[in-house]
C-alpha cells in the first residue's frame, strides 16, 4: 500500500527548487559587476534555508522509499531520478552554459579554463547539490546497514532524536556543529561547493546533518509532528535571529567586522540558528496552510525539478541581452526572472510532463482524461449525485 501523500512537503519540496530563479539571477548580477546591499539581501534570505531545508527532505523522503521499496529499490530509483540527471547536465548542459557565463560575466567565473577548453572542463557546476546527494545516499544506506547490527546503537541515536529534535532550543544546540562546520567559508554563509567533483567534507558533513534529521524526522514515529505543531516558536527564533545575522554579513567587507574571528563566528552562529528555525518553522507552516490536495501544487510540485534542471541555460541565454540594456537590477533582475520561468514552465507540459524525460524526472503522470477518470472513481456516490 502506498504511503499518504505529504502534500505540504511536495510543496516546500518545489519552494526549495524553484527559489533558486531569484538567486542565480542575483549570483549573475553579481558576476556583471557586483551586488547592493539589496541584492546581496535577498541572495542571504533565499539561501539561509533553501539548501538546508532541501536536504532535509532529501533525507526524508530516502528514508521513506527505503521503508516502501527497500535498498535495491532505493538505489534504481536514485539513480534513475538523480543519477542520470546529473550525467546528462554535467556533459551537454554545463559545458555550454560556463561559455554564456564567461560572456556576460564581468570577472573569470572558471578560472583555468578559456576558450573552447570550457567545453571538455565537466564539472558539477549548479548541479552540485545531486553529486552531494548520491553521496550521501550512499553513506546513508552503509550507516542503515551497520545500524542494523547494532540495535543498541540505533536505539541510542532513537532516544537523542527524540529528545532533542523537538526540544525548544534544538536551534541553539544543532546551529553550534553547523556554525563550526562552515567556518572556513570565506563569505559567512554555505556556498555552493561547484567547482569539481571532490566533495568539501566540512560542507558535505554540514549538509549531511540536514539529510541526518530528515531521515529521522521519517523514521521516528511522532517526532514530525512534535515539530510541526508548534510553527509560531521557530518563526519568533528566526525573527530574532534573521537581522542580525544578514547584518553581519552584509558588514562583513569592513575591516573592523571581517577581520574579527569573533564577529565571523557569532554571524556563522546565528546564521545556523536562523537556518534551523527557518527551516523547523517551515516544516509546521507549510503544514498549517498547504495540507490539503491542490491539482496546481502538485502540478508545480511536479514541475520543480525541470525548472531547476532547466533555469540556468535559459537565464544566462536572457542575461546575454539584458545586461547589455540601459536598466537598473531593481528592473533587470525581477524580468529575468519572469522571463525564463514563462519559456521553461510552459515547455514542462508541453515537452517534459508526459516524456520520456518526465518520466526519468518524476515517473509517468496521468493524462487529464485519466485524472477525470481517477477523480470519478473515488468519488462518493453521495457527493457526484449532488454535484449533478
Amino acid at each position: 500500500m502506498s504511503p499518504q501523500r505529504l502534500h505540504h512537503l511536495d510543496a516546500l519540496r518545489a519552494l526549495t527548487l524553484v527559489l533558486i530563479l531569484p538567486a542565480h539571477a542575483v549570483a549573475i548580477a553579481g558576476l556583471n559587476g557586483g551586488w547592493s546591499d539589496a541584492e546581496a539581501s535577498v541572495f542571504w534570505l533565499i539561501h539561509v534555508f533553501r539548501v538546508p531545508l532541501f536536504f532535509l527532505l532529501a533525507g526524508f523522503f530516502a528514508a521513506l522509499l527505503l521503508n516502501t521499496r527497500g535498498s535495491e529499490g532505493l538505489l534504481r530509483n536514485r539513480l534513475v531520478r538523480i543519477g542520470l540527471p546529473l550525467v546528462v547536465t554535467v556533459v551537454l548542459v554545463v559545458p555550454g552554459l560556463s561559455l554564456m557565463l564567461d560572456s556576460v560575466s564581468a570577472v573569470d567565473p572558471r578560472p583555468g579554463s578559456e576558450g573552447l577548453g570550457i567545453l571538455v572542463d565537466f564539472h558539477p557546476h549548479y548541479v552540485w547539490f545531486l553529486w552531494y546527494l548520491v553521496i550521501l545516499y550512499c553513506g546513508a544506506l552503509l550507516v542503515h546497514h551497520l545500524l542494523g547490527r547494532l540495535p543498541t546503537v540505533r536505539a541510542t541515536l532513537s532516544r537523542l532524536s527524540t529528545s532533542l529534535l523537538p526540544h525548544p532550543i534544538a536551534p541553539l544546540l544543532l546551529a553550534i556543529p553547523c556554525a563550526l562546520l562552515l567556518y572556513r567559508e570565506p563569505t559567512w554563509i554555505a556556498e555552493a561547493p561547484a567547482g569539481n567533483f571532490v566533495p568539501r567534507l566540512e560542507l558535505l558533513a554540514y549538509f549531511a546533518i540536514f539529510f541526518a534529521c530528515g531521515w529521522a524526522l521519517y523514521a521516528i514515529r511522532g517526532l514530525r509532528d512534535a515539530i510541526e505543531r508548534r510553527p509560531g516558536r521557530y518563526a519568533l527564533l528566526a525573527a530574532i535571529a534573521s537581522p542580525p545575522a544578514l547584518a553581519l554579513y552584509l558588514l562583513q567587507s569592513e575591516p573592523a567586522i571581517g577581520a574579527s574571528r569573533w564577529a565571523h563566528l557569532l554571524a556563522l552562529g546565528l546564521f545556523s540558528v536562523a537556518t534551523w528555525s527557518l527551516t523547523f518553522g517551515l516544516l509546521g507552516a507549510s503544514r498549517s496552510f498547504l495540507h490539503e490536495a491542490s491539482p496546481r501544487l502538485r502540478y508545480m510540485a511536479d514541475a520543480s525539478y525541470w525548472i531547476y534542471l532547466s533555469h540556468f541555460p535559459v537565464m544566462a541565454a536572457l542575461a546575454l541581452v539584458l545586461f547589455d540594456l540601459a536598466m537598473p537590477n531593481a528592473l533587470r533582475l525581477p524580468l529575468l526572472v519572469v522571463a525564463t520561468f514563462a519559456i521553461i514552465y510552459p515547455a514542462y507540459g508541453a515537452f517534459v510532463r508526459h516524456t520520456a524525460i518526465g518520466r526519468v524526472l518524476h515517473g509517468p503522470r496521468p493524462r487529464a482524461p485519466e485524472r477525470r477518470r481517477a477523480r470519478r472513481q473515488l468519488t462518493p456516490p453521495a457527493a457526484a449525485g449532488r454535484r449533478a
